[in-house]
């Protein structure tokens, strides 16, 4: 098990109908990734120790502290006939989201225009989800210390395949967002 600042630990409970445990790895006491891991559990918001059980996994997503990878996310680019939003798979870093794309793709045409990047998670089994949303510009990555950097750390291969050698960045800050819960807790 290998994981990192802003990974998920999930724990999925062997009883039906027994809510899963869950949380953000925020620490690691290893540099290589491995257990044990600080985890900000979700029930509680409490930070805790956690050697993870046999039935633990990690799921990579957005995080704050070191590069991280999700699954598509918008990144909606301006189109003929309005906007659309488009699936990325992304990584992030210094506080910037980064995508790869095809040049001359409806991706790399929002470059240099006004785009919003958002990532959403929906837990229906514990009633809980989160969205978050950066609106920046997209900017394509320049220089090649920057874009060596990029492909020495990223954590994620684009889905669609192909060659995809232009990076995108689109800046985290402004970030807004909003967790939801239900309402009796």
């Amino acid at each position: 098990m290998h994981a990192q600042p802003g990974d998920r630990l999930v724990v999925e409970s062997p009883a039906a109908g027994v809510t899963r445990r869950d949380g953000e790895i925020g620490g690691l006491h290893h540099d290589d990734g491995t257990p044990p891991y600080d985890v900000r559990r979700s029930d509680t918001n409490e930070i805790t120790l956690v050697l993870p059980v046999p039935d633990a996994r990690v799921r990579h997503g957005l995080g704050r502290e070191a590069p991280a990878k999700g699954p598509p996310a918008g990144a909606p680019a301006a189109a003929p006939d309005g906007s659309t939003a488009l699936p990325v798979n992304y990584d992030v870093a210094d506080d910037d989201v980064f995508f790869r794309t095809a040049p001359g793709s409806a991706t790399a045409r929002a470059v240099g225009s006004g785009v919003a990047f958002e990532v959403d998670h929906v837990d229906e089994a514990v009633s809980r989800g989160w969205s978050v949303l950066a609106v920046d510009r997209a900017d394509a990555v320049g220089g090649p210390g920057m874009l060596r950097r990029l492909q020495e750390r990223a954590h994620c291969e684009p889905w669609a395949g192909g060659a995809r050698p232009l990076w995108v960045r689109v800046a985290l800050t402004p970030l807004t967002g909003r967790r939801t819960t239900p309402a009796d807790r």
